[in-house]
């Protein structure tokens, strides 16, 4: 892998071997995120942004720093912490108002373009229904919402480009003829389940979505949301769960279709990249791609 810290300017500076890195991706966290430490170096940061590339060029991860440490003692070290760019619409407070027509690009012209960001879908049929966006709300929950709300697809980000259409990645081969695994860890989370999610409907709460297999088992634990759908579908992923640890730099995203030892029904849900001293290495996060809701 090879490190570049870029200047507000464009300016690039090559960074030293790290004395560890730490890149995370999940399917629950638009933005991907950075941690990386580096022997001293003779030269003051502030601001710009942090680029990995890996050995075939490709850049692996990209993002804005938001902090910056240097720690004096037995050793002089300087860390880097970075998310990538979506992490601008997710600290950023979008404006409360109520669009009366709004479509896909008046709020993609309020909430996103003004930071420099690019939508790939060019629709703009303007709905017959008002979208309110409250106070607290950050540029991405409203845009986001919106998509989810409206068009019944979830938003996701890359890089600059922001888009409804997933990437499409090839099958993830782990075990057997595969990625050799070092460590597997499978856990079945029953804490998890759900078995009500309710919604505000005219400003009452209704039960919305029902999880009659989980009430079955005799657990009777509900949850309050303003899309209880989603509320339910996450607390489904995370119930069934394996971990996997490989050797190396593993090329893998959030979403992308897996077969472990020859079953074709895992996805990833999260990617943890680390080098320290014992060497680089990749931890997956499965769950099944098919999510049983009874």
């Amino acid at each position: 892998m090879i490190y570049d810290y870029i200047s507000g300017k464009g300016q690039h500076l090559r960074l030293p071997q790290p004395v560890s890195i730490q890149i995370d991706w999940e399917e629950d966290s638009p933005a991907a995120s950075f941690k990386g430490t580096f022997p001293m170096m003779d030269k003051e940061f502030f601001g710009g942004k942090i680029q990995v590339t890996n050995d075939s060029g490709v850049t692996a991860f990209i993002g804005i720093l938001d902090e910056i440490r240097t720690f004096l003692g037995n050793s002089a070290e300087l860390f880097l912490q970075a998310r990538s760019p979506v992490g601008i619409l997710l600290d950023s407070e979008a404006m409360p108002v109520t669009y009366p027509n709004p479509s896909l690009q008046i709020l993609f012209s309020a909430c996103a373009e003004p930071y420099g960001f690019y939508l790939s879908e060019k629709e703009n049929e303007f709905m017959k229904t008002s979208y309110s966006v409250e106070k607290g709300k950050s540029e991405w929950q409203a845009l986001n919402g919106f998509c989810k709300k409206f068009l019944g697809k979830t938003l996701f980000a890359d890089g600059w480009t922001l888009s409804m259409k997933k990437s499409k990645y090839p099958i993830l081969i782990l075990g057997d003829n595969g990625q050799k695994i070092l460590e597997e860890i499978r856990r079945q989370s029953i804490y998890q389940r759900v078995s009500a999610v309710y919604g505000k409907e005219q400003n009452n709460w209704k039960l919305m979505e029902e999880d009659v297999e989980t009430k079955s088992m005799g657990i009777l634990r509900r949850r309050f949301s303003a899309d209880p759908q989603a509320a339910l579908q996450k607390a489904l992923k995370k119930e069934e769960t394996v971990q996997v640890l490989c050797a190396g730099a593993v090329a893998a995203h959030p979403l992308q279709p897996v077969w472990l030892h020859g079953e074709s029904d895992w996805v990833v849900s999260a990617v943890r990249y680390c080098l320290n001293e014992q060497g680089e290495s990749t931890r997956l996060t499965l769950r099944k791609e098919k999510l049983k809701c009874g």
